[in-house]
């Protein structure tokens, strides 16, 4: 346990025995409090669901090893609700949501022990270790929590219904998120599908050589891309190649949420050989940006530098909302990003030093955060290499450049 988390849970617990008294709660706190709570809110389709599934998929024989199980199990789903809820922008945030992430992560570790003294299994104990290594790897940080989109931690993805692929769980705001569309397994494409509510932006990164599906068009992609999806709009990716290609994407909804991913898809019955294909710089697909040659142009930059790679209304639609891609160039001297809505971030190239309200820690390419609204965040290049981040926003028509939480 960090020593940020101890903080922070020991105010909690100070503040129940006090009748929920916040006045010891400082604006440290509560920044420490909403970060953590964000790094156990992307679980919600990542260990707290995965655990679940695992449960129920063991045996258990003893009747008051299955009371336990089924203690375990509803804390799992309650977990799982809490992670839809928005985190508290004041003491709430420490007294509230991250109070009951604590007390509901501990206390399925000690159902599962418990059945463990009971009836001992080594399927039972492997899936308590790996639900414990999660957990830790959220409690064990100062509080700022990366994540990779290099692979796909077990017990921590998502199996989309009538798609077949799993989903890898990266950052998690209350309305959009950046996950990763882990095909390695037996599905090696994102099946043709829509969202009703959602837009999304797929990310490719090269090697890369495919077909990529928006509305009724396709068109070959060899270059590292970025291709935003406004709602009802069918979508996906088929790999021409025996090489895997796993597809990053950023998902949101202003009539839902960022967990929408997972109930908002409705596969398509058509076959991708039906439709038309068209070079990739045509009209149907004038929005895609040439991902990667952005991120190399930025690198050769000395100074802090940014762009808009995809505006919000490129897929905003109705109440959808839409999702904003941008890309940052920050060398030795840092750059501040707004303290605006939730951000979502991920390093393309470089080692960075983050600092969100004086917390600090060392992030390189691959890596993924959060930054909950309103709180400021510098990133800084660490080394020789050029620093290069990509973040998301997610806005409506009416809201502030700023974004929503």
């Amino acid at each position: 346990m960090h020593a940020n988390y101890r903080q922070v849970i020991e105010k909690a617990h100070q503040s129940h025995q006090q009748n929920r008294n916040p006045s010891e709660i400082t604006s440290e706190d509560t920044t420490l409090a909403r970060l953590y709570s964000y790094g156990f809110r992307l679980h919600v389709i990542g260990t707290f669901h995965a655990t679940r599934i695992a449960l129920n998929e063991c045996p258990t024989t003893s009747q008051l090893g299955k009371a336990y199980r089924q203690r375990g199990v509803e804390t799992l789903e309650d977990l799982a609700s809490q992670s839809m809820e928005p985190v508290p922008t004041d003491f709430q945030a420490v007294i509230t949501s991250l109070h009951r992430y604590h007390r509901g992560v501990l206390r399925v570790l000690e159902s599962l022990q418990a059945e463990l003294a009971i009836a001992p299994s080594q399927t039972l104990r492997t899936i308590q270790d790996r639900f414990r290594q999660i957990i830790e790897s959220i409690s064990g940080e100062c509080g700022i929590h990366l994540t990779q989109d290099t692979h796909a931690p077990e017990q921590a993805g998502f199996v989309v219904p009538g798609l077949g692929i799993t989903i890898v769980p990266l950052v998690y705001g209350e309305h959009h998120s950046w996950n990763l569309a882990w095909l390695a397994g037996d599905e090696r494409n994102v099946p043709t599908h829509r969202h009703e509510n959602g837009v999304e932006i797929h990310l490719g990164y090269e090697p890369t050589h495919g077909m990529t599906v928006l509305g009724n068009r396709r068109a070959k992609v060899d270059e590292g891309y970025a291709m935003p999806i406004p709602p009802q709009t069918d979508h996906g990716w088929v790999n021409t190649t025996d090489q895997v290609h796993h597809v990053p994407f950023i998902f949101g909804s202003l009539q839902h949420a960022g967990w929408g991913v997972f109930l908002d898809v409705e596969p398509s019955t058509k076959s991708v050989d039906t439709l038309q294909q068209v070079e990739r710089d045509s009209p149907a697909f004038g929005q895609m940006v040439y991902l990667e040659r952005e991120i190399s142009r930025a690198a050769q930059l000395t100074s802090c530098w940014r762009k808009t790679l995809i505006p919000y209304t490129v897929t905003h639609r109705g109440g959808s909302g839409g999702l904003e891609l941008s890309l940052t160039r920050a060398n030795q001297n840092g750059f501040s990003y707004p303290a605006s809505g939730f951000r979502a971030l991920s390093i393309s190239r470089g080692t960075a030093e983050i600092d969100i309200e004086g917390i600090t820690r060392n992030a390189t390419q691959h890596d993924h955060f959060g930054v909950p609204a309103g709180l400021r965040c510098t990133v800084r290049q660490v080394g020789d290499a050029p620093l290069v981040v990509l973040d998301a926003l997610i806005r409506g028509h009416g809201t502030s450049d700023s974004g929503h939480r």
